[in-house]
C-alpha cells in the first residue's frame, strides 16, 4: 500500500483551516437558531393573543345582533342562567386560553432569550480570562 503524498498535503491543509475548539459553536445550540425560535414565539404569541381577543370580540357582536334582532333587551337576559353559561363558555374560556398561551409563548420567548444572554455574557468572561 503507498501513500500519495498529495493526499498527505491535503489532510494538512484541512487540519489548519479547522476552527480551534474556542471558535467553534457551542455544542448543543446554534445561538443564530435560538434567536430565531424566540422571535418566532414571541410573534407567534401577539397574534396568538389578537387571534383570541377577535374571537371574543365576534361573539359579542353576534350575541348583540341575535338580541337586537329577535328584540330583547339585555335586562331581561341578565336573570338567565343561560346568558353566563353562554358568556362562560363562549367568551371567558376563549380569553383565558388566549392569554395563557401568550404567557406560555412569551415565558419561552423570554427563557430562549435569558440563554443566549447568559451565554454571551459567559464566553465574554471565559474570554477576559485568558491571558
Amino acid at each position: 500500500m503507498t501513500i500519495d503524498p498529495n493526499d498527505m498535503n491535503e489532510k494538512k491543509d484541512m487540519n489548519e483551516i479547522q476552527p480551534s475548539s474556542e471558535e467553534k459553536e457551542p455544542l448543543f445550540f446554534v445561538p443564530k437558531r435560538i434567536s430565531l425560535i424566540s422571535d418566532t414565539a414571541n410573534i407567534l404569541s401577539w397574534i396568538i393573543l389578537v387571534g383570541f381577543i377577535g374571537a371574543v370580540v365576534a361573539a359579542i357582536i353576534s350575541l348583540r345582533a341575535q338580541l337586537v334582532q329577535q328584540g330583547i333587551a339585555i335586562k331581561t337576559l341578565i336573570r338567565e342562567p343561560s346568558l353566563y353559561a353562554y358568556i362562560f363558555t363562549n367568551m371567558i374560556i376563549p380569553l383565558l386560553t388566549g392569554l395563557g398561551l401568550f404567557g406560555l409563548l412569551q415565558a419561552a420567548s423570554l427563557g430562549l432569550s435569558m440563554l443566549l444572554e447568559w451565554d454571551f455574557n459567559m464566553r465574554d468572561a471565559r474570554a477576559a480570562m485568558k491571558p
